[in-house]
């Protein structure tokens, strides 16, 4: 299992952050659950370490930045890969989560 972040640079800047304080909150999530960062560019990396709870973790912490509103608000993309080789975007159903009843 893996997933991939990207964000938008001009829209984090513009609220007066950095791309990379961006990316050291999203790391301290995955590493509180014991979740490894695998790359760390344009693209934010992060992966399953082979263990039981490590997928309801991840989706644990997917579901808690979908429901705030900076993540939903920088993020370019959110993709979850799957084991299978199958992929989701994650961030096209963050109205869902946020319970919004349109797209």
């Amino acid at each position: 299992m893996k997933v991939d972040f990207t964000f938008d640079r001009a829209k984090v800047e513009r609220q007066g952050y950095t791309v990379d304080a961006v990316h050291q909150t999203i790391k301290q999530h995955f590493a509180a659950k014991g979740l490894r960062c695998v790359e760390d560019g344009e693209t934010l990396s992060f992966m399953d370490n082979g263990r039981e709870n490590d997928f309801s973790g991840m989706w644990a912490i997917l579901m808690a930045l979908l429901r705030s509103e900076w993540f939903t608000l920088f993020a370019s993309s959110c993709t979850w890969h799957d084991d299978d080789g199958s992929s989701e975007d994650v961030l096209s159903q963050a109205w869902k989560v946020r319970g919004r009843t349109t797209a």
